[in-house]
């Protein structure tokens, strides 16, 4: 599968967190395990309580496998869904959502390479954007659950570069 976009999926993922500002929320990639019925790319948690889904493609044939998936992304915890995909490919991902997400549940985001780094910008916010379901409301233990994960994975990423400098000396 060739990439639509020059940006690693860690490059995506950090633009996405600067974006949805990683120090107003709790942001955490890959979750599933522990909190999900299926894997969302990314996790971002407000202040408030709700959870926002984030699914990274860097390419229209990564975009389209999700179509084919047997999950779906249906999660009560989940009160807003967003597909992130590269600026080069984001008309033909509109026409896509539009033929299969009649209700408008996925918002889109693009994103473009800006010298390096990923640069993403709204292009459309799923139609319940705006609205909170009390029902949706993380219980104070999923929210710390969450930023369990997102720790571990931070000692997971101190491991694997102290890995990668013992490497290269």
């Amino acid at each position: 599968m060739a990439a639509d976009t020059t940006l690693s999926i860690t490059q995506v993922e950090l633009g996405l967190a600067k974006y949805f500002d990683l120090r107003k929320n709790i942001i955490v990639t890959n979750v599933s395990w522990g909190m999900l019925l299926h894997e969302a790319d990314l996790l971002i948690l407000s202040k408030s309580g709700y959870l926002t889904e984030v699914e990274i493609k860097r390419s229209w044939s990564d975009f389209l496998a999700d179509f084919k998936k047997t999950h779906t992304h249906d999660a009560p915890k989940i009160s807003w869904h967003y597909y992130a995909v590269p600026e080069s490919i984001v008309d033909r991902c509109k026409e896509k959502l539009a033929e299969v997400d009649n209700r408008r549940k996925w918002g889109l985001i693009s994103y473009a390479d800006w010298n390096g780094e990923c640069m993403p910008t709204m292009v459309m916010r799923p139609s319940n954007h705006g609205y909170h379901s009390s029902d949706k409301k993380l219980y104070i233990e999923e929210q710390l659950q969450l930023a369990r994960l997102g720790a571990m994975r931070v000692w997971n990423q101190k491991q694997k570069l102290i890995d990668y400098e013992t490497i290269i000396s």
